[in-house]
């Protein structure tokens, strides 16, 4: 089956590879899974897609698929580089859709079977880097491409059966987040430029974009040439089974029913610091001139519950922001870690990092479990099996450290010596999450 489509798409690659970030840009982890959709697992190592152990994580001997190489797309500030494609299981995981980007600029959507470990077609595109895929009904794709040098994004809507894109929708702004349910994908968007009111769009599987403003909520940044530049960038937690999803900034939730989009606005129970004070509301030439700003990261974690982290920041200090848990039943907002500026969702715990807190692992209780490499900064690289793999960062002219961490015992279990595969255990990743 041979597959030809021109300007429609592209290819590139979600998560972050090793360039600098712009303010507005993903948290380098904000959701782990600890089950596969398939298994044994399918993991990328290098360019290459394999299955992995299951106990070691290493690739295991057998078929092996071209993945693809990383990318890079504008955003404010500069540029931001990705080195794992971004990927999609189809509903019910028998196939697996990969946005891929070679060495040489050859740019596809790639199928896979995925119980063969086969390469059913690819689809070539033109246009701009892929930096999300979505496959949310039985033949329908959907895409976040990148329009090229511009910072702005359209989605994209592709019959998989009929190899061809539907439908091409301009979305309104820069993409900040994105998130989904299993009828469709929600993007939190902010102002192509500049500080401004942000938008949500909910996209269904056809690529019809539904848009409500949320008035209250400041997103965007003021200024791209600099990189301390006053941003707001909220953070999107969606309840999938609820199909509800969660704006998040220091002082306010904005709640938005998708079925309807309906939105209601949420003061969190918690003492505003000055910074939320400023971003509370619209005013960005408030902001402007003060030069502060904040980015949060927002997960939903059942039961009512979301995760926030993020960092504030002037001209001059970035502060992380703490790790909370609010209630979306009372609107309370509960710090559980004041150092953190980041985390890893894990069954039952969250793991909070920042730049000494090491790992710390919360239950969803809010009580804290275990401490490890206390005054590091550590990076969660991935959770499976009741494990984490976590990249100690030490000091310049020393190796990075990848721990071996058993989470219910809370026991480091030694050094990786090998590099840990990128796993697909998520039902889709991307640039922008989830």
């Amino acid at each position: 089956m041979g597959w030809k489509l021109l300007g429609g798409l592209v290819v590139l690659v979600a998560f972050v590879g090793g360039s600098a970030r712009s303010p507005g840009s993903p948290a380098p982890v904000a959701f782990a899974a600890s089950s596969s959709p398939v298994s044994p697992p399918l993991g990328i190592s290098g360019q290459q897609l394999g299955r992995v152990d299951s106990e070691t994580l290493s690739l295991l001997p057998g078929a092996r698929i071209d993945a693809g190489s990383g990318g890079c797309a504008s955003r404010a500030g500069g540029e931001a580089c990705w080195s794992t494609p971004p990927w999609s299981f189809s509903p019910g995981s028998s196939r697996l859709a990969l946005a891929r980007n070679t060495e040489f600029g050859f740019r596809s959507l790639r199928l896979v079977d995925v119980r063969r470990l086969s390469v059913l077609a690819d689809l070539r595109f033109s246009g701009g880097p892929v930096g999300d895929l979505a496959w949310l009904g039985a033949g329908r794709l959907l895409a976040v491409q990148e329009i090229c040098c511009s910072g702005r994004q359209r989605l994209l809507s592709i019959d998989v059966a009929g190899s061809r894109v539907t439908a091409r929708r301009l979305l309104w702004g820069t993409v900040l987040r994105v998130d989904s349910t299993p009828k469709e994908l929600v993007l939190l968007l902010a102002p192509a430029r500049g500080v401004g009111a942000a938008k949500l769009a909910v996209a269904d599987p056809l690529g019809e974009v539904r848009l409500v403003g949320l008035t209250r909520v400041a997103a965007g940044v003021a200024h791209e040439v600099d990189a301390r530049s006053p941003t707001a960038s909220p953070g999107l937690a969606v309840d999938p089974a609820g199909r509800r999803a969660y704006v998040v900034t220091p002082t306010l939730v904005a709640a938005v029913d998708l079925r309807t989009l309906a939105v209601s606005y949420h003061a969190l129970g918690t003492r505003a610091s000055l910074l939320g004070r400023v971003f509370a509301w619209l005013e960005p030439a408030a902001q402007a001139k003060e030069g502060v700003g904040r980015t949060r990261y927002a997960s939903w974690l059942g039961g009512g519950l979301v995760a926030v982290a993020g960092s504030d920041f002037d001209r001059t200090v970035t502060r992380a922001a703490g790790l909370s848990l609010v209630d979306t039943r009372s609107w309370k907002a509960r710090t559980i870690d004041r150092e953190a500026d980041g985390y890893v969702v894990a069954p039952g715990l969250v793991l909070a990092t920042g730049p000494t807190t090491g790992l710390t692992a919360y239950g969803l209780d809010g009580r804290r479990r275990f401490r490890l490499f206390g005054g590091q900064r550590a990076s969660v690289l991935s959770v499976y099996a009741g494990r984490a793999y976590v990249d100690i960062l030490r000091s310049v002219g020393r190796p990075e450290q990848v721990r071996i961490v058993d989470l219910s015992s809370g026991r480091d279990l030694g050094t990786r010596a090998e590099a840990v595969p990128t796993l697909l255990i998520a039902a889709m990743s991307g640039w922008w999450g989830p």
